[in-house]
C-alpha cells in the first residue's frame, strides 16, 4: 500500500514539474501578447495529475486512467490558444496481452475563438481532415454520442503501422466552457474505445466565480 501511494505521488510531482517547467518557459511571451494567450495559459495550468486521475477546474473534466503513465507531451502553444495537455499511457508490459488491455489517452484543446462561429460537427469534420493520411484510414465518421449528459461528436480511425497489424484511434471532441475539447483514445480492439472512453472521462460543473 506504502509503495502504491508513493508511486502515485511520484507520478504527480512528475507531470506538474513537467507543466510547472513548461509555463515558467511561456510566461514571459504571454506577458507580453495579450490577455487571450493569458486566458489560454491559466486554463492550461489548471490541470492537475493526482495519482490516477488528471482534472482540470476550468474546463470541468477529470480523465482516470488507473495504473497509467502521466506525460505533458506537447505541443502546447498559447499564441496559437491550442495543445496537447496531457497523455495517458497503459502497458502492461506483457507483449501478447497488448490488443485487449493496452491503451492511451489523450486531452487536446482549441479556443472557439480561432473558428469563430463553427459549429461541433464542422470542427470535427476539419480535424477529420487533419488526421487522415495515407496510414491513417476512417472507420468510423462523425457519428453522435453522450458521455456523462455531454453531447460529444466521434470519429473512428484504423491506424496501420504495417500492412497487416494496426491500431483503432477514436476521437470524441464537444465544446467545454469556451473551447473545443477532443478526448482522443487509442487501443486494439474498436469495441474497446467507447467503453474506455465513458470509464475515464468525468465533467465537473465549472466553478462559480
Amino acid at each position: 500500500m506504502e509503495g502504491q501511494t508513493q508511486g502515485a505521488m511520484s507520478k504527480s510531482l512528475l507531470v506538474q514539474a513537467q507543466l510547472l517547467a513548461f509555463f515558467v518557459g511561456i510566461f514571459p511571451l504571454l506577458t507580453m501578447q495579450g490577455q487571450v494567450k493569458s486566458d489560454f495559459s491559466s486554463m492550461a495550468a489548471a490541470g492537475k495529475v493526482n495519482g490516477d486521475i488528471y482534472q482540470n477546474s476550468i474546463l470541468g473534466i477529470a480523465l482516470s486512467a488507473p495504473k497509467a503513465h502521466w506525460e505533458v507531451r506537447g505541443p502546447i502553444s498559447a499564441a496559437r490558444r491550442q495543445g496537447r495537455l496531457i497523455d495517458a499511457v497503459y502497458d502492461s508490459g506483457v507483449p501478447e496481452r497488448g490488443p485487449r488491455e493496452h491503451y492511451t489517452l489523450g486531452l487536446l484543446v482549441e479556443s472557439q475563438e480561432n473558428y469563430p462561429g463553427r459549429t461541433l460537427d464542422q470542427y470535427v469534420r476539419g480535424l477529420r481532415q487533419r488526421v487522415e493520411d495515407e496510414n491513417v484510414k476512417i472507420y468510423r465518421e462523425g457519428f453522435p454520442l453522450t458521455v456523462q449528459d455531454v453531447p460529444f461528436v466521434g470519429t473512428v480511425f484504423r491506424f496501420y503501422e504495417r500492412p497487416d497489424f494496426g491500431y483503432y484511434r477514436g476521437l470524441y471532441s464537444t465544446i467545454l466552457n469556451g473551447y473545443f475539447v477532443t478526448i482522443e483514445v487509442q487501443c486494439g480492439e474498436e469495441e474497446r474505445l467507447q467503453k474506455l472512453l465513458s470509464q475515464a472521462v468525468q465533467i465537473t460543473p465549472k466553478p462559480k466565480r
